[in-house]
């Protein structure tokens, strides 16, 4: 009985503990940021379990009723008037490490009140024990108390904006990830058509707006279509029901969308990106400035707002996770910074769910609970998370790829392959391919000089061969015209490379040396790699990329050249379950 004590006390001691850093974390992020109370919920001094911690919140909730903002400083010296010894050590103390994210302290205000209804519990059966073990009870009388206590718990707890968490599962009860991206796949793919890898970067994706605190860098999704009615605005709306905090909007304006990121941190789902785009061409490329510094953790853009002394600029962090709905193509810098998700109107033989909110809302919600549960508790790993980053990801591509893959790591299973394969997929697939116009004409240049094996090309000889390229712009290049040998050094002059002399037999004609390219074939093009038979069926997955060069005199026998040209691959058949 000694020992039971004992253990009962070290487990009390213990979650006593973890409320207070939760306590503290609350407490001093609001003492910081006052906005950030707004985004606590219902917090009473009864929730805790600190009588420092109780004491300062009471103050800033008088503050805060009253419509008043405070500091440290007016805090310390309205404890100093009620007669508390030593406030600004105290205020010291709360502060003290304090993470002031919003995220952090939202979830910290959860787990407050969650610590809270256990203490109560525990407390309540605890009296309850005490009164079955008496001999001489009335066991009708008990259970009658029971009945109220539960009663009691109910309507304080059931009906405040913490019944989703509450209700969920336990952060200290070990959830499989795997199963839990598993179930997110198979949600989506009910109601939406894409292929296999797409499902499996957005299922990532879904968890990582739950752990984009412990990311430097957050990848966009660049979700695009040819058309109308290809299922982009379902997608948003799937997303909606299962991201952390989620602000669905079509037209904002930059200021809005500055001051939204910086007081709330929200994962943004834009939709009709092309429709804002055409709208207002100095209101798009601000937007842009936005959307391109929000990729990286101190990403800042800086608007004009109202100050005492008139219009000040004021620097507003953009960072938070962002989708990018539309028809057509993203702006080049976005979509560097983008995984591509494209989606095609659904054929006649693809059958999905009708999807209706009210009735997929409640499941959507436990799913969200346990994937909110299991993050929670993968916090620190994944803040300290190294994962193998594929090497034929650009720098900014693994970037985006580091914080999905450390989720795929810590679930484990099958996931960390799937998902190197699912980005292998993307990034190589037609979907990536936005690049400029020289690298695209670089690209076409090397498979000219493979093909043929050359070692030099007459100018002429090149933009023959450039114009007979299908579905290029080179054979209509100028007014329905193919490209000329002129046009062809404009293209290439910001590149350094330039037509040089060359003697073929007894004359001297303008044209290309191999050598002159390979510099800017190894910066500006990915290696041309050969496809091998993945650990899934997700996608064939890369070998580790190689750049092959043209062998001056020798055709490389391993593989077609033609067959594997940068600028073509097979799409996947598109699936709508997994």
């Amino acid at each position: 009985m000694t020992k039971a004590r004992e253990l009962d006390d070290s487990e009390l001691s213990r979650l006593l503990q973890i409320a207070f850093d939760d306590e503290r974390r609350v407490v001093g992020g609001c003492l910081l940021y006052p906005a950030l109370m707004s985004k606590c919920g219902v917090l009473a001094h009864k929730h805790f379990t600190n009588s420092h911690c109780g004491l300062v919140w009471s103050l800033m909730a008088e503050f805060h009723k009253q419509g008043t903002s405070w500091d440290l400083s007016s805090v310390e010296s309205e404890l100093g008037r009620r007669g508390i010894a030593e406030p600004a050590a105290i205020l010291a103390h709360l502060i003290e490490g304090v993470v002031a994210t919003v995220v952090a302290i939202e979830r910290a205000a959860v787990r407050v009140r969650q610590t809270s209804l256990r203490l109560n519990v525990l407390k309540e059966l605890d009296a309850l024990k005490r009164g079955l073990l008496d001999k001489d009870c009335d066991v009708n009388n008990v259970l009658r108390t029971a009945n109220r206590a539960i009663d009691g718990f109910a309507v304080e707890y059931g009906h405040s904006s913490f019944a989703e968490s509450l209700t969920g599962a336990n952060p200290g009860t070990p959830v499989a990830g795997c199963c839990i991206l598993d179930e997110i796949a198979a949600f989506i793919a009910r109601f939406v058509v894409l292929n296999k890898p797409e499902l499996i970067i957005i299922s990532l994706w879904i968890t990582h707006t739950w752990a984009f605190e412990a990311s430097d860098a957050t990848p966009y999704l660049a979700v695009t279509s040819a058309e109308m009615r290809s299922g982009k605005t379902r997608l948003l709306e799937i997303l909606d029901l299962l991201v952390r905090s989620p602000w669905r909007t079509g037209r904002v304006t930059a200021a809005v969308l500055a001051r939204k990121i910086e007081s709330d941190s929200p994962t943004l789902l834009l939709d009709e990106w092309d429709a804002t785009a055409r709208s207002n061409q100095e209101f798009s490329e601000t937007l842009r400035g936005i959307l391109n510094a929000g990729h990286r953790r101190n990403g800042k853009v800086s608007v004009c707002g109202p100050k005492s002394a008139g219009y000040q600029p004021t620097d507003f962090c953009v960072f938070c996770p962002k989708v990018i709905a539309g028809i057509g193509k993203v702006p080049e810098t976005i979509a560097d910074r983008s995984i591509p998700i494209r989606l095609k109107r659904k054929a006649p033989r693809e059958v999905v769910e009708r999807f209706r909110i009210k009735i997929v809302c409640g499941e959507a919600n436990k799913l969200k609970a346990r994937l909110s549960a299991w993050i929670s508790g993968e916090l620190e790993q994944l803040k300290n998370a190294r994962p193998e980053l594929p090497e034929f990801l650009s720098d900014r591509q693994q970037d985006g790829a580091e914080p999905l893959l450390a989720i795929a790591d810590a679930a484990g299973s099958d996931w960390p392959a799937r998902a190197r394969a699912a980005l292998a997929d993307l990034y190589s697939s037609d979907n990536a391919k936005g690049e400029s116009i020289g690298v695209v004409l670089l690209s076409d240049i090397r498979d000219i000089f493979c093909e043929r094996s050359a070692e030099a090309l007459a100018s002429k000889e090149l933009v023959e061969a450039l114009a007979k390229t299908e579905g290029r712009p080179w054979p209509a290049w100028d007014n329905a015209r193919p490209i000329t040998p002129n046009a062809l050094a404009r293209l290439l002059a910001p590149f350094d490379i330039f037509p040089r002399n060359l003697r073929i037999g007894s004359s001297i004609i303008k044209g290309y040396r191999c050598e002159c390219f390979r510099d800017s074939w190894t910066r500006y093009l990915s290696p041309l790699v050969t496809p091998v038979s993945g650990p899934t069926d997700a996608t064939p997955l890369h070998k580790a990329p190689q750049l092959i060069q043209p062998d001056v005199g020798k055709r490389r026998a391993e593989a077609d050249v033609a067959a594997s040209k940068t600028s073509f691959r097979p799409q996947m058949d598109r699936v709508v379950a997994m």
